[in-house]
């Protein structure tokens, strides 16, 4: 089963997420948790949900300074692509060791367009393991589509996070 969380930018999904994992503490995965600078969001790192390891997912380009060994781009956020990889190799392990839910925070146009998660995703999709992933409200029917997801469960987030 695939459970979908979902609302607005900055509704409280991420939260949501949290609240859902930190419930029973089953599972593991990611979440992917904002650093503001101010107002503005200076990037997001990534918390590996069954041992808070904190490690630098991204960084808005007005305050990248070459932060990550290999990066990618994405609007003005450049991208550990080496988060990326470790990412990637410890679901291998969650999938391996049969362990469920798997939480990923965060899947949207990247993942669509076939980066970020989009590995990550369809090996999960795949595994018949049970799925809890974050979308806002607007990409739900195109990241259902593009991963060819019929049956899921939708909670809406209305709050701010």
């Amino acid at each position: 089963m695939v459970k979908i969380i979902t609302g607005k930018v900055n509704a409280g999904k991420t939260t949501t997420l949290l609240k859902t994992y930190r419930l029973d503490r089953k599972g593991d995965g990611f979440a992917a948790i904002k650093k503001m600078n101010g107002n503005e969001v200076y990037g997001y790192n990534m918390l590996h949900l069954s041992n808070d390891n904190i490690i630098p997912w991204m960084v808005h380009q007005k305050y990248f300074l070459r932060d990550f060994t290999k990066t990618g781009k994405f609007g003005p956020f450049y991208l550990n692509l080496d988060l990326l990889a470790m990412l990637e190799s410890i679901i291998d392990e969650l999938i391996a060791q049969r362990i469920s839910p798997i939480y990923l925070d965060e899947v949207g146009v990247l993942e669509i367009n076939g980066g970020g998660y989009h590995n990550i995703l369809k090996k999960l999709l795949s595994s018949g393991l049970d799925l809890v992933i974050t979308v806002r409200d607007d990409l739900v029917k195109p990241v259902a589509s593009h991963f060819d997801i019929k049956d899921y469960e939708l909670v809406q987030v209305q709050g701010e996070e």
